[in-house]
């Protein structure tokens, strides 16, 4: 069993690295100068509402254009890309990761506002991509966010806004047009899509 890298030890080497599957993203990384290994960095973000304290009630969103009967939903996530941490280069890597998930609430639930977003002590999911040269892994941090009804609620209308006016949502960029709609997960109607949500769903329910 690999152990869990620390991401966050001193002394390590940031960089950023393009892949076959999509050679035009840049994403971030960190690596041990003497050891070799070389992590690329990743968030999730379960978001609740504030004063309801149920674990299972969280946002998810749906991939554009997906049947909602179908894996097609998932959390807030998505990975550090290069030019988000070179723009700030002597931030810590926590608050790189923190401002990276914000992104992704922002552009995934449309949600920007926190009453307090934190790491999920000891809930780190790593693994590797089959493309992966010996020793490259990745590692989604875990998130738990806090947002008043309020917030919610604007992410609501946000959506149901651009269902009425499509064009304008096609007009979006891809990461902002890349998910079409808002619910709260339930096991049985908003089914978890891809490899990792699934793993990473299970992970925080089961804390």
């Amino acid at each position: 069993m690999v152990k869990i890298h620390n991401i966050y030890a001193p002394g390590l080497k940031r960089g950023v690295e393009s892949f076959k599957h999509n050679p035009s993203k840049r994403v971030f990384y960190v690596e041990h100068p003497t050891e070799g290994w070389r992590v690329f960095l990743r968030a999730v973000c379960f978001i609740h509402e504030e004063g309801n304290p149920d674990r299972r009630r969280f946002v998810v969103t749906r991939r554009t254009g997906g049947d909602p009967t179908e894996k097609v939903w998932e959390a807030p996530k998505g990975q550090m890309e290069g030019k988000d941490a070179q723009q700030y280069p002597r931030w810590s890597v926590m608050k790189l990761l923190k401002e990276n998930i914000k992104r992704e609430c922002k552009e995934e639930a449309k949600i920007e506002r926190f009453v307090s977003l934190e790491p999920v002590e000891g809930l780190i999911l790593q693994g590797r991509e089959q493309e992966y040269p010996p020793n490259y892994f990745f590692q989604y941090q875990v998130f738990q966010g806090i947002v008043k009804p309020a917030v919610i609620q604007k992410a609501v209308n946000i959506f149901a806004w651009y269902k009425k006016h499509p064009r304008e949502f096609q007009r979006l960029s891809h990461d902002d047009n890349e998910k079409d709609e808002i619910t709260w997960y339930s096991p049985k109607d908003t089914r978890i899509m891809g490899r990792w949500s699934p793993a990473l769903t299970k992970m925080y329910l089961a804390e």
